[in-house]
């Protein structure tokens, strides 16, 4: 009975569009990431992190308020945590553990994908923000949806 609730949960319609909509995310985190730091350098990784985490961050506010949660709740108030929440988890992940990993860990391989390079470290990171970010998305920000009962199918 557990498992059923748990499978069922996990297939619905949130879960799956979130999931879709933080590849988006992530792939705009990355590309800018990326681009940035071809330019800058990895050393500077700090530097490319911040317009790649406001990019992705202004994409996944509107996927998530209009795909995922479906929310109409208060934008402004939307908004306000919408950031707050992003601030904790871009602090804790992408500049916490980033410093861990690139700079105490020296982990500094990089991955080419399609010409270009992305710290390994990198995307380890938006694993950690992906799951972040859904807990605090889920239960903290869009609390009203216009669809609860399409959550179940």
């Amino acid at each position: 009975m557990w498992l059923q609730k748990l499978i069922r949960r996990l297939f619905s319609r949130e879960v799956i569009a979130y999931i879709i909509v933080g590849v988006l995310t992530t792939l705009v985190n990355l590309g800018v990431f990326a681009l940035l730091s071809a330019w800058i350098g990895h050393e500077r990784w700090w530097v490319s992190n911040f317009p790649a985490i406001l990019a992705a961050v202004i994409f996944a506010f509107i996927a998530n308020k209009m795909i995922v949660f479906r929310s109409d709740g208060p934008l402004l108030q939307e908004i306000g945590k919408f950031l707050l929440s992003r601030l904790a988890t871009a602090l804790a992940f992408e500049y916490g553990a980033m410093f861990i990993l690139t700079d105490l860990m020296q982990m500094r391989s990089v991955l080419t994908l399609f010409g270009i390079e992305i710290l390994i470290s990198k995307l380890l990171t938006q694993i950690l923000v992906m799951i972040g970010n859904y807990v605090l998305s889920k239960y903290f920000i869009f609390t009203k949806s216009k669809h609860p009962e399409a959550d179940h199918q």
